[in-house]
């Protein structure tokens, strides 16, 4: 069996050949995609985050709709595709976790809310959560799974080994 074909049964095809850096790049491109997706998808009763205005973050009270996007909770999951598209395409595992603590501030101070509102009954207890509230969890469960997957850079595990060296 010629070195070539031994050397392709070992891979698992073409997935294996892009690299773990590459494919964390990928999951959490997908994942920041799926978090800026679901801002269009309703996530308080029929209501989605870009017509939920961003006191909706810091308020128990249901206020009316928003006076446009950058004023509304769709707002930080923009950012939060902007930064994990960034990270992904230039595979800097700062930004990934950067975009991933901004969309889980968003997700639980929103939940938080939430919660509290439904508890006190000032924002109308019964109302279901949407499931763009998934959307956007899953989507963040993508981009720290593709941040973990990509790991250190090669350089940054050797540089630590390289005082032991030899050479003096």
């Amino acid at each position: 069996m010629p070195h070539e074909e031994r050397a392709w049964h070992r891979t698992w095809g073409p997935v294996s050949r892009l690299g773990r850096r590459t494919t964390g790049a990928i999951v959490a491109a997908a994942g920041s995609l799926l978090c800026a997706l679901s801002a269009y998808v309703a996530w308080y009763g029929d209501r989605a985050p870009h017509d939920l205005p961003i006191r909706h973050l810091a308020s128990t009270a249901a206020p009316g709709a928003a006076s446009g996007y950058w004023a509304s909770v769709a707002a930080p999951l923009a950012v939060v595709a902007a930064l994990g598209a960034l990270g992904a395409l230039v595979r800097f595992r700062f930004l990934l976790g950067l975009a991933w603590m901004i969309g889980v501030a968003t997700l639980v101070l929103w939940g938080l809310m939430r919660a509290i509102g439904n508890t006190t009954e000032s924002a109308g207890s019964g109302v279901p959560v949407g499931s763009g509230v998934w959307v956007c969890a899953v989507g963040l469960l993508l981009i720290l799974i593709g941040t973990v997957v990509m790991g250190p850079r090669k350089e940054e595990v050797d540089a630590p080994l390289s005082m032991f060296g030899d050479d003096s």
